[in-house]
């Protein structure tokens, strides 16, 4: 797809499938968007690199290195930002049903005391989440993102 094309798809509010090249130190690096949950930012799933084509579907069929909560409609409509909509894809069956965060609760000093799990609606107490694989509910910046994105190799 022809520059000129993937900057007409540039939405307003990213939507769930939406597949998004981000530029990195170590080239392109992908997300997909899984979820959007108002008035939160969109849930992605960072795709592992993918070296077939660079369209969408190819790219949807990537593993998940990992999710999170990233603001993507103002990186998509600034030209420094360095992220392009490739198109719209199937979402993963495993990534369609929405994650669940951990969220840690610290004392005054900092240190976690316990964790709550939120899946999107309700907050739980997780008895010591600090182990699970559980995305951290907070929202990434573009710049966090893009260096996460860039040790994927």
């Amino acid at each position: 797809m022809a520059d000129q094309e993937i900057e007409t798809l540039k939405p307003a509010v990213p939507s769930p499938g939406d597949v998004i090249a981000i530029e990195t130190e170590k080239g392109m690096r992908h997300v997909q968007v899984t979820h959007h949950c108002s008035p939160y930012p969109d849930i992605v799933r960072a795709v592992h690199p993918v070296f077939r084509s660079g369209a969408a579907e190819d790219i949807a069929k990537g593993k998940t290195a990992f999710t999170a909560m990233v603001e993507l409609s103002g990186a998509l409509q600034d030209k420094a930002a360095r992220t392009k909509l490739i198109g719209r894809a199937s979402v993963p069956s495993e990534c369609r049903e929405f994650p669940t965060f951990r969220l840690p609760i610290r004392n005054r000093d900092g240190e976690v005391v316990y964790w709550w799990a939120w899946d999107g609606e309700e907050l739980r107490i997780l008895p010591d989440a600090a182990d699970e694989e559980l995305p951290i509910r907070e929202v990434v910046p573009i710049d966090a993102l893009r260096m996460r994105l860039a040790e994927l190799g």
